[in-house]
């Protein structure tokens, strides 16, 4: 009998640790048309569907790298939001772009994503 509930108690734990995070954050580069300048498409997919925290509340910080141009989050499909950047290192280095929600359900989130620099073949 113990086992029974002591699995179910472990598959509540491993489904509710699936979802402390509130967004998922994801990025695609790519070489921009002016050299030494990187194409950054960044993503989140809102996880609670009735999100109270409005996708433009979302902080980018960058370190490492400017961002140069900033588009706007445009809704991809219910709950996924992308946002379109151009940013320039700043050095040799990979730099990072750190997205901050404060979701008033799960609390703060920080995500970090690295922008590497690309190869000489991509730009």
């Amino acid at each position: 009998m113990k086992k029974p509930i002591l699995l179910l108690a472990t598959l509540l734990l491993m489904g509710s640790a699936a979802q402390l995070r509130p967004c998922d954050v994801t990025v695609e580069t790519k070489a921009a048309k002016d050299k030494g300048r990187i194409e950054v498409k960044l993503c989140v997919d809102r996880f609670h569907r009735s999100c109270p925290l409005d996708i433009d509340k979302t902080d980018l910080k960058a370190e490492g790298l400017v961002i140069e141009k900033r588009g706007e989050w445009r809704n991809v499909k219910g709950s996924l939001y992308e946002i379109d950047l151009v940013v320039r290192l700043t050095g040799k280095k990979a730099g990072a772009i750190t997205v901050l929600r404060c979701c008033p359900k799960r609390g703060p989130q920080e995500e970090i994503v690295t922008i590497e620099p690309l190869s000489p073949g991509k730009q």
